[in-house]
């Protein structure tokens, strides 16, 4: 129904009225009632033209309304569209976390095939499936605190058992926390796979391939934190420097597979005969260093010479049915006040290993330093 219409049906009946008295006055002498009839007549037709403004402004404000609100269906019908159908876990909660409702990807996400499902699953006791209960309180502490928050990392368990890393974010509506209705409203997406793929990136940036030890720019670094360590409390400290013996040879005579396998070899021994606070990396073609924390010289020797004689009693064996035996070179260093850095300790160590290798290979060789003149002494074995 348009305005006019409106108009029409409403004040049909008063407009005959207003005729009728406007005829009365164009046609009869009513005497001294004219002037008052004649004001009558005029204060009701500015009524009636009021009345017609009002009606228009209501109509108006009508079709105004009913264009509002199919604004308003068509966006409750978007924001339900994405809610339902989005591969984001999306999920309403109080501030407190109690969840109120979630949408199919964040069931789907924890291994439910319904929303329902997951909130009926998680309706009593501990509503969120963190792996950790403190990161529940971080999550929303910090919304409590702030309003918002931004790729919050952190493991939750599936269905199944299984832990998935997540990622949420988050903020409150609206924003005054002290408010009634305030909700937390945000989303959750899976990176587990992600982080896999990041921590292989970081495996393949930080180790050897073949042996997969520490690789020298990695080992490197772990001495300078362990050297700073030492220096601070005034620790000892060991390091080795392993040479495999006539490792050409290996490779000229049985190909470089083999010589692989040697390396390979000597890398799972040295992990087998060591402590777990030792580090150990590859940093060269067939040299090996291992670093010693809190190692002084008895137990760097006595290491050095356990690593020698197990290496030298493993055999590999060979396509053809022979044994091939190898051994290795060791030279070492023991830092007892801090005073030498990487690069000094490393030369220590080399020049340990250049006079083991000169004595006749399969040989340990161990300096100590001395703190009072800052040379050092020899022990050799």
């Amino acid at each position: 129904m348009n305005a006019g219409s409106s108009e029409a049906n409403l004040l049909e009946n008063e407009e005959r009225v207003l005729e009728a008295a406007q005829a009365i006055l164009h046609n009869e002498a009513l005497g001294p009632c004219t002037a008052p009839f004649t004001e009558l007549t005029q204060q009701y037709a500015r009524l009636l033209r009021h009345v017609r403004y009002l009606i228009r402004v209501s109509d108006r404000m009508q079709e105004e309304l009913n264009r509002l609100n199919k604004r308003l269906r068509q966006s409750e019908n978007k924001y339900r569209s994405l809610f339902e159908n989005a591969t984001e876990g999306i999920f309403i909660a109080q501030l407190h976390g109690r969840l109120l409702c979630v949408n199919p990807a964040m069931a789907h996400i924890l291994g439910y095939t319904t929303p329902e499902g997951f909130l009926q699953a998680h309706q009593g006791g501990e509503q969120w499936p963190f792996v950790d209960n403190h990161d529940k309180e971080r999550l929303f502490s910090t919304l409590a605190e702030y309003g918002t928050v931004k790729r919050l990392q952190t493991r939750m368990f599936c269905q199944d058992g299984q832990m998935l890393w997540v990622e949420i974010n988050a903020q409150v509506h609206p924003p005054d926390a002290r408010h009634i209705n305030t909700r937390v409203e945000g989303t959750l997406s899976d990176i587990t796979e992600r982080k896999r793929m990041l921590e292989e990136l970081r495996h393949l940036a930080i180790t050897d391939s073949l042996t997969n030890l520490y690789n020298r720019r990695h080992f490197l670094e772990l001495c300078e934190q362990e050297l700073r360590r030492a220096s601070r409390y005034r620790l000892a400290i060991g390091l080795l420097i392993l040479d495999a013996d006539h490792f050409k040879t290996i490779n000229d005579t049985h190909g470089h597979a083999v010589g692989d396998e040697v390396l390979r070899i000597i890398s799972r021994l040295c992990r087998t005969q060591l402590r777990e606070v030792d580090v150990i990396g590859r940093i060269g073609g067939e040299e090996f260093a291992i670093l010693l924390p809190q190692t002084g010289f008895p137990a760097t020797h006595e290491i050095a010479e356990r690593l020698r004689s197990a290496i030298g009693q493993t055999a590999l064996p060979l396509a053809n049915g022979g044994m091939l035996r190898f051994t290795v070179s060791i030279g070492g260093c023991v830092l007892v006040d801090g005073r030498l850095n990487v690069s000094e300790l490393f030369k220590v160590a080399d020049r340990a290993l250049y006079v083991a290798k000169n004595n006749g290979r399969n040989r340990v060789e161990v300096y100590q330093e001395d703190p009072a003149s800052g040379d050092d002494s020899a022990q050799s074995q």
